[in-house]
């Protein structure tokens, strides 16, 4: 019997007996000629070393996916270990047989009838299209989708990116070390905060990716600590984008039902159908505080108690700061206690040499005016990515440095 390789848990071998039982032709195969085609004219010596063409690099198989469809997973990568899983795929570590490059599969799933329509996820058809619209270095790519034996075996190739952000938080400098607590109550997850240099560098890319998805007039709708992935030079980028959706303006009706609760905007908490972009800027807005004390800065429990925290920080909706709000299908849901005053300022000290030493990252005050524009109740208020990149915060100050998760 044959030694099985590491695909054998799939209890699917590929056969590779060649085009007598049925392999698809590859680019290696020779071409047959064009019979429709005149005969073309011989070159002269000179003009066809101007037209030469360097030959492949030894063991790269040129393929060409619309001639001869996608590549098998099984001659083509090597399965090496489970990374991660989640509501519509499965994440493996894998290297490429050709070129040794490691890389990440993620394998879709057929196995819920809800997110199956016509044979195809449509969650994984969705994030599939959304990808191949973006090209930013701070977005996840995807290289290729390659394809096992049966219908439900279907993988994309993508970049191998080491952890997520939110796992990267308690790794490198300051990382895997005692707890610390602010000063406002805080579990900072790690013993030492970012410096204001790392956390200028991060937020940027956040930024760039976002104002890049936007600007292709896509909105993420699950932006969090969890969904931006960290590669070994400090590098982010922006996943999952299995929620992404086309927006318009002006807005048009989609779910509400979107975004991890604790990164959740209020308009969306109390109900709004109509929206766009703010929405993920509000996410980042939490992020960026999150970056600062490593801990979500608003845990709620449920949305009642998520809506609680905000106001908590933030204050409430009055005519003057949200006159929209009224006309919220919600908004005469809920009641709370009136709360005029912001306690954001309080929460994250601005030019304090005792917030590093309290475990929080030193933040100016360029940098609190850029977090409480992200944190706007008002989403009509709420800075755009690409203003934010203009920001001051990234021009005054400390210079940007990349982080170092791995040491």
């Amino acid at each position: 019997m044959p030694k099985r390789d590491r695909w054998s848990s799939d209890e699917e071998e590929g056969d590779n007996d060649g085009l007598a039982q049925g392999r698809q032709p590859s680019s290696d195969d020779p071409l047959p000629p064009d019979a429709s085609s005149p005969p073309s004219s011989p070159r002269p010596p000179e003009a066809a070393a101007a037209v030469a063409i360097e030959p492949p690099t030894p063991g790269l198989r040129l393929h060409n996916p619309l001639l001869h469809g996608c590549r098998s997973v099984y001659d083509s990568y090597e399965r090496l270990s489970h990374l991660d899983e989640g509501t519509y795929g499965v994440v493996w570590k894998a290297r490429d047989n050709s070129t040794g490059e490691i890389v990440a599969l993620k394998q879709i799933k057929f196995d819920d009838p809800e997110l199956t329509r016509e044979g195809f996820p449509i969650s994984a058809l969705r994030e599939i299209g959304v990808l191949l619209s973006l090209s930013h270095e701070c977005v996840v790519t995807v290289r290729e989708m390659v394809v096992g034996k049966s219908h439900d075996k279907v993988y994309m190739v993508m970049e191998f990116m080491e952890m997520d952000l939110q796992a990267a938080m308690t790794r490198g400098r300051g990382g895997g070390g005692m707890t610390t607590t602010t000063t406002t109550g805080s579990a900072a997850a790690g013993s030492t905060p970012f410096a204001q240099s790392e956390v200028k560098f991060m937020m940027h890319q956040i930024l760039s990716a976002m104002s890049h998805v936007h600007d292709r007039w896509f909105v993420h709708r699950d932006v969090k600590t969890s969904n931006i992935l960290v590669h070994r030079t400090g590098r982010i980028a922006l996943c999952d984008f299995g929620l992404a959706r086309k927006y318009e303006v002006p807005h048009r009706n989609m779910t509400q039902m979107v975004v991890t609760l604790w990164y959740r905007s209020p308009e969306l908490l109390f109900g709004e159908s109509m929206y766009g972009p703010e929405i993920d800027m509000w996410s980042v807005g939490c992020i960026f505080g999150e970056l600062l004390i490593k801990d979500a800065i608003m845990k709620g429990t449920g949305e009642l108690d998520q809506i609680q925290k905000i106001f908590q920080l933030l204050g409430t909706p009055t005519e003057t700061n949200w006159p929209e709000f009224s006309s919220l299908p919600n908004a005469g849901t809920f009641k709370w206690k009136g709360r005029d005053r912001s306690e954001l300022r309080r929460r994250f000290l601005v030019n304090s040499s005792f917030s590093v030493t309290g475990g929080q990252s030193y933040l100016d005050g360029a940098g609190f005016d850029l977090l409480s524009r992200l944190l706007t109740l008002n989403p009509r208020g709420r800075i755009s990515a690409e203003d934010a990149l203009g920001h001051k915060y990234f021009k005054d100050g400390v210079k940007m440095q990349a982080p170092d998760f791995f040491t």
